[in-house]
């Protein structure tokens, strides 16, 4: 409801219009002039008292997106302009004494743009339409003031956008040279990456060929002692196995020799004492003969131990020996066979699309290509059924050296690695742990920085960031990679998959 005005009140409104006309020139109002004026009438006028609103630091004076029909010009006080929007509330201006507030929402009838907050003690005049009318018809010299102000407000506005337009040209043209100097950055950033990942990976892949080297070795050296002795044994069997008074022996020792199984040492040093207790002229190298042989065999050769035909005796053996030796032979190719096999599947090139495995496969060949490395480490694995994964097989088969690699490093190649895995609702998981001092807990959130490393310049192998290329792979198929303390002493890896859904 609009405010009546007594003869007081227009007069006062006169004497404020002439302490502003005082200080105007070219249409323009100092702001700081006007609120002086209303200030030094407030106490006194009616007419201001009611249009006198005031508003505690915090409170919203005029919300964004509401419905507003009221003019607010400030008296005293401070007000943040906020804007909200993608999630965030952003203070985009603030206004003092002399500015208005709601000012286009007010005159066009739309809702309010911003959302005007006290941010200081506030006190302002709030003029609704009818007031705003009535000042426009019959009190036009308040008129004059408030339209005053409003220019003076639009032009400060005005200055305040091209100001802005202005700072933006040039932050957006410094923006760009700083993109410019960072894409340049990026770029040599990830050449010295991939160089240092393919430095790593090319020194693991040492370390693989070093100890798959031993691992070929050994069978290839029994496989080279087989076909010496065989060389040398075979061809004088048949001759010597003419005097033998059953020709049945010579193919039976030699299928016992083929097929044999030894039992465990505990026991077969048991059998090897017994014997030479039993027979006390034999060689040791004979006696170890007879140990390795089934309680069959030896009840064939029992009787030429003691015959006056030692030939006999030592035929039989030869030929039992030399179907050991076949079999060795047998065992050595399977066992280089396998190793091969091993390292192609281990090794071979990821595609440029992930394919459908048993991650559990990975694991069981990283195991085997690594056995040099394990062979002072106690491995204990419990490898479970668990569902397939979509996966770049070659690269989880990195992840799976590496956190092994780093783990016989903690235990200094001596110690236990505890290997398992298992699934829940939508992941597979694998844990690696070992007995090793564990990782200290201040770096526990660095140990995957590829900036951080806790091999010295003397290292045998690597960079130390295996543990960082891990995780970027595992992060690359959308999984997971953690460390803590294993319980009991050491530490412990967690690397989580997504189980594959049957959906690429």
């Amino acid at each position: 409801m609009a405010m009546t005005l007594n003869q007081a009140d227009i007069d006062r409104a006169k004497r404020a219009r002439n302490i502003i006309k005082a200080s105007s020139s070219a249409n323009t109002y100092d702001k700081s002039t006007v609120i002086k004026a209303i200030k030094d009438l407030l106490p006194s006028s009616k007419l201001l008292s009611q249009l006198k609103r005031e508003f505690e630091a915090g409170e919203i004076i005029l919300a964004e997106n509401q419905q507003n029909h009221h003019l607010f010009i400030i008296v005293e006080g401070t007000v943040s302009q906020m804007k909200s929007g993608a999630g965030l509330n952003t203070a985009i201006d603030y206004q003092g004494a002399g500015d208005f507030i709601g000012l286009l929402s007010f005159q066009t009838g739309q809702t309010a743009f911003t959302t005007a907050k006290a941010t200081t003690p506030v006190t302002t005049l709030a003029i609704d339409h009818k007031n705003f009318e009535l000042f426009h018809t019959r009190y036009p010299e308040i008129s004059k003031v408030i339209q005053g102000l409003i220019f003076s407000n639009l032009s400060d506005r005005y200055r305040r956008v091209v100001t802005l337009h202005v700072e933006v040209a040039l932050l957006s043209k410094q923006l760009e040279q700083e993109r410019n100097q960072l894409q340049n950055a990026i770029q040599a950033l990830e050449k010295t990456r991939n160089a240092l990942i393919s430095q790593e990976k090319m020194a693991t892949l040492g370390e693989l060929t070093a100890g798959l080297a031993h691992e070929i070795n050994n069978p290839a050296s029994a496989l080279f002692r087989s076909v010496d002795y065989l060389i040398n044994s075979l061809p004088g069997l048949a001759e010597r196995a003419a005097a033998l008074p059953d020709n049945g022996l010579v193919r039976f020792f030699f299928e016992e020799g083929f097929k044999r199984r030894l039992d465990n040492s505990k026991l077969n040093r048991e059998k090897q004492k017994k014997l030479a207790d039993e027979y006390p002229e034999l060689k040791r190298s004979v006696i170890r003969l007879l140990s390795e042989m089934s309680p069959a065999a030896f009840d064939k050769i029992k009787p030429f131990i003691t015959s006056k035909h030692q030939e006999h005796f030592h035929l039989l053996l030869d030929v039992f020996q030399s179907g050991s030796f076949l079999e060795s032979i047998k065992l050595s190719t399977a066992r280089i066979e396998y190793l091969v096999k091993s390292l192609k599947s281990y090794s071979r090139q990821s595609g440029s699309e992930p394919e459908v495995a048993d991650i559990r496969t990975g694991i069981k060949e990283t195991l085997q290509i690594l056995g040099s490395r394990l062979q002072d480490v106690q491995v204990e694995t419990k490898l479970t059924e668990i569902p397939p994964v979509l996966c770049f097989i070659g690269e989880l088969n990195q992840v799976w050296t590496n956190i092994i690699i780093n783990a016989c490093e903690a235990m200094n190649d001596k110690g236990k690695l505890f290997i398992s895995c298992g699934k829940d609702e939508k992941n597979v998981w694998v844990r690696i742990s070992d007995t090793g001092p564990g990782v200290p807990d201040l770096i526990k959130n660095r140990i995957f920085d590829s900036s951080f490393t806790t091999k010295t310049a003397g290292g045998d192998f690597g960079l130390g960031i295996g543990l960082a290329i891990s995780k970027g792979v595992v992060e690359k198929h959308n999984g997971t990679v953690k460390v803590s303390d294993r319980e009991g002493g050491g530490a412990e890896f967690l690397i989580t998959l997504p189980a594959h859904t049957g959906k690429k």
